[in-house]
């Protein structure tokens, strides 16, 4: 006679860690492509902004041909008020420049030079620092939060022409606050239980 095995039979699967873990695994691969396959349809619709070019200041930037403009907008508390020309001509060209700038039609003195491969800040700041002369306009009916046509226009080049923003002379512009009708009071608020 034969003898008898002392194990018992199987009747089902035992499931061991090993099983486990690649199912697990399996998973957390098909969650990642899933993940990946998502994303990268958002590169699809939505195009990487970092390469778009764009001007990173509260002005406007406008380009011809060797002359450039910078970080271009007007400070005033509007309604009449004076405002200062804010921003920098760029000469990328040979030869000197004599440039006229025009804001809501009126022609602004004096006319500024820019010399080649160099900048001239319309604002008055020197490369060193010291204040010289400020581009203002006498009087600006445009509010603040607008924005006035504003038009440049050098020897031999195209005349540039865009709408700059009019800024509130207060915060990093508080230094133009005197040629720009004065300081911006904040405004009062009432103090109220909430």
């Amino acid at each position: 006679m034969a003898a008898e095995s002392t194990r018992p039979a199987r009747l089902c699967p035992v499931i061991t860690a090993r099983s486990s873990r690649t199912r697990r695994r399996a998973t957390t691969l098909t969650a990642a492509v899933v993940g990946a396959l998502a994303l990268s349809g958002c590169q699809v619709t939505n195009p990487t902004t970092t390469m778009l070019r764009y001007a990173p200041a509260d002005g406007v930037e406008l380009d011809g041909d060797a002359l450039d403009v910078r970080d271009l907008f007007l400070v005033s508390q509007g309604g009449g008020a004076p405002a200062v020309v804010s921003g920098s001509l760029v000469n990328s060209g040979t030869e000197p420049l004599t440039v006229t700038v025009s804001v809501a039609g009126e022609e602004l003195s004096p006319q500024v030079t820019v010399e080649p491969g160099s900048y001239v800040r319309l604002d008055g700041v020197q490369p060193d620092g010291t204040e010289g002369e400020r581009m203002v306009v006498p009087a600006l009916d445009s509010p603040a939060g607008q924005s006035v046509e504003v038009r440049i226009s050098a020897s031999g080049e195209d005349t540039l022409a865009t709408n700059a923003p009019v800024l509130l002379p207060r915060g990093p512009y508080e230094q133009f606050a005197d040629d720009a009708g004065g300081t911006v009071e904040p405004r009062e608020t009432e103090d109220t239980d909430h």
